[in-house]
């Protein structure tokens, strides 16, 4: 089964799978709510962190782009024979390419989350000792919803 999908397939792809089993499982053992939580974490995160995973996404862009000639060039092969076996390439090489980027990007998602969710829980003026757990998810889950987009840190500063 791990060969095929970490956690219980929920997307219709593969590479949508793999991502959506990283929030599964930061979910299921830490309670984070990677959707929530990754835009507050990603402002947080070291510089050489944010660099790695920016460069996994570059790669996952690239693979998808070239996914997308492939579709391009498939039509042309009922014109043009030649473009069949270029067709052909491309679409598994961007298959080979996509799956690789997917699960780089997952692993470093789910890297990040490990490493630096108690970073930003002390950022956040959480308390919290030892390692990420399921009390600290919750913690963080709560501080992070409790704010909802008509509280701002002007509050009082800006016109009505």
């Amino acid at each position: 089964m791990q060969r095929i999908a970490a956690e219980e397939p929920d997307r219709p792809t593969w590479s949508g799978d793999r991502i959506h089993a990283v929030t599964v499982r930061l979910a299921r053992d830490h309670h984070l709510d990677l959707p929530l939580l990754w835009p507050h974490m990603w402002l947080t995160l070291p510089e050489t962190t944010r660099s790695e995973i920016t460069i996994a996404e570059q790669a996952l862009t690239r693979a998808t782009t070239l996914g997308g000639w492939a579709l391009l060039y498939a039509p042309l092969t009922a014109w043009w024979w030649p473009a069949a076996p270029l067709t052909v390439v491309l679409a598994l090489t961007a298959r080979h390419r996509l799956r690789s980027a997917t699960d780089t990007y997952a692993q470093l998602l789910e890297a990040a989350a490990h490493l630096h969710a108690t970073d930003l829980a002390t950022q956040l003026g959480i308390e919290h000792i030892g390692p990420l757990g399921p009390a600290l998810g919750d913690a963080l889950a709560l501080q992070l919803r409790t704010r909802t987009p008509n509280q701002s840190i002007f509050k009082g500063t800006l016109p009505h």
